[in-house]
């Protein structure tokens, strides 16, 4: 449901809810009154959360995020590769998560893999606790290429912010797009940050492993813009 004109401006409480009827996945939602209307966070002040990473994910960390998992490509690839390993997935459409959340209720053998449907910035700063994330993925993320719509682009400092917070000392970020325009943009706040630096420059795809837009984009033979970078807690 849209927010009322004017209220997105303000902090609204969430909740982090385990849908009924697909294990592992769960919903951020926006918190309501019984009207519909969202409900206001206490003196507008952020709520802070942070998940139990043991209990959540069924084994201890460190733990691996996908941020705009999509389809689940590459978190299904991945963790059949890694099966111990605590890993999540985001993804912020409906559709595509729950269709995402499916591939992974048919593998029950990936039992510490979880979904969260909601957006990255909220959940990163009020629910992944600080120094728990070994690895970052963010392949292909939306461009928003409208310069009207930059706005909306995930990639910008205040969430790289939330990342340094998770990140584990020599944990990494692994980039990928397909977008000239937005990987250097990326890149130029890349270079900003004193904590972050530059390990593979063209890198190949993680492990291997394509998304689905990946492998869609390289059959129609457009660039990709892929690099891993290492993430220091002393800055």
């Amino acid at each position: 449901m849209p927010l009322p004109p004017g209220l997105d401006s303000y902090e609204l409480l969430r909740s982090l809810e385990p849908s009924h009827d697909l294990p592992g996945y769960y919903h951020l939602r926006i918190k309501k009154d019984p009207t519909g209307l969202p409900l206001l966070a206490p003196g507008g002040a952020p709520q802070s959360t942070p998940i139990d990473t043991s209990a959540f994910f069924g084994a201890a960390g460190p733990i691996e995020i996908e941020i705009g998992c999509g389809k689940g490509g590459f978190l299904v690839e991945y963790c059949e590769r890694h099966p111990d390993l605590p890993f999540l997935g985001l993804e912020k459409e409906p559709e595509i998560a729950y269709f995402a959340a499916g591939r992974l209720a048919k593998r029950p053998h990936l039992k510490h893999a979880r979904l969260v449907l909601g957006d990255a910035f909220h959940f990163f700063r009020d629910y992944v606790p600080v120094n728990t994330v070994q690895a970052f993925h963010m392949y292909f993320p939306d461009p928003w290429p409208k310069k009207r719509h930059h706005k909306n682009r995930l990639m910008a400092e205040p969430f790289m912010e939330q990342v340094r917070r998770a990140a584990l000392p020599g944990a990494r970020f692994y980039w990928g797009t397909d977008h000239e325009e937005y990987n250097a943009e990326a890149r130029a706040l890349f270079a900003t940050l004193p904590w972050l630096s530059l390990e593979q420059e063209d890198a190949a795809p993680t492990e291997g492993i394509m998304t689905n837009f990946e492998k869609k984009y390289r059959k129609q033979g457009k660039p990709i813009y892929r690099c891993v970078l290492s993430i220091s807690k002393n800055s």
